[in-house]
């Protein structure tokens, strides 16, 4: 007999904290019978947001993936509160020894040397200016960002340098840098991108809980268990029978008849609303690297 699927935590994507994939042994939840059960109408306590530091050594990540349109990328963060359930990010945890569910989500990690690194990095002689992508791992303006921006610091330099950019983000907060974003934005500088899932209020409330591919399955049998089955089937037969497509080229494309429906009702909407159309590439032509901070200051009484 089937275990149920474990009972959704309120505020959170996921429901539980799956094992580490880099374990070398497991551990499983047992009931000694000394707690109490919660009744079927009791909600579970409230899980805490934790962020630790993280001392970064380095602060510019590089890929020359075929599939990704960006060479350099920066992550403020490590884990995300919005705790959508679908992230791919969520495996990276594991990395830290944590899970890719709840930990993912309530166990953050910030990057508060972010700037004096990518300073750094920018005053190197060999530097090649591209434009550095800020989201691709996880949201640089989820909500820890109020009391901790760091994106706003990393984009401070990026606009003092005159530094291409561009930001993909859930959260409402990038409206508070449009100080520096706006003027950037005029010397084709910037670009942001807003990521919307689901139109459905309810159904994001549960799919993005703290939003303006594991889990996901337990994720269906949580809150939709009658159409779980039918979800899945469709989603493998956009990728070629399973549940991900590993392969560069085609992972980040559908398949088949339901991928082509989707493909052509988003052009359909992209063509009615005016969207998506020709783009100036963001301008690298006026990047100046970083003065050291000795450089500033009295100096700059004479022009240094």
């Amino acid at each position: 007999m089937s275990s149920s699927p474990p009972r959704p935590q309120k505020g959170r994507g996921a429901g539980f904290n799956p094992g580490n994939r880099f374990r070398r042994e497991e551990r499983e939840a047992f009931d000694d019978g000394w707690n109490a059960p919660l009744a079927e109408d009791e909600e579970l306590p409230p899980l805490k947001t934790t962020v630790s530091i993280q001392r970064a050594r380095t602060i510019i990540a590089h890929n020359d993936s075929p599939d990704i349109p960006f060479t350099q990328s920066i992550n403020p963060y490590q884990g995300c509160e919005h705790g959508c359930i679908y992230c791919y990010a969520r495996p990276t945890h594991a990395y830290l020894d944590l899970s890719p569910g709840l930990d993912f989500e309530t166990k953050l990690f910030a990057k508060p040397n972010a700037a004096e690194l990518l300073r750094a990095e920018l005053a190197k002689p060999g530097y090649r200016c591209e434009p550095i992508a800020l989201g691709t791992n996880t949201d640089p303006y989820q909500p820890i960002e109020r009391e901790w921006k760091i994106t706003r610091q990393i984009v401070e330099v990026l606009s003092e340098c005159e530094h291409p950019l561009t930001i993909t983000t859930k959260g409402v907060l990038v409206e508070r840098d449009l100080d520096l974003l706006a003027p950037m934005a005029a010397k084709r500088l910037a670009r942001a991108y807003v990521s919307i899932a689901v139109l459905d209020p309810e159904l994001a409330r549960k799919l993005d809980p703290r939003a303006p591919a594991p889990l996901f399955r337990d994720w269906l049998a949580q809150h939709y268990p009658l159409r779980a089955e039918h979800v899945m089937s469709i989603v493998q037969q956009i990728r070629g029978g399973r549940d991900n497509d590993p392969n560069f080229g085609s992972r980040m494309r559908g398949a088949g008849q339901f991928s082509e429906l989707i493909a052509k009702r988003f052009a359909i909407a992209c063509k009615r609303l005016g969207l998506n159309g020709d783009r100036e590439s963001l301008d690298t032509t006026r990047f100046r690297p970083p003065r050291p901070r000795e450089q500033t200051g009295q100096f700059e009484l004479f022009g240094g």
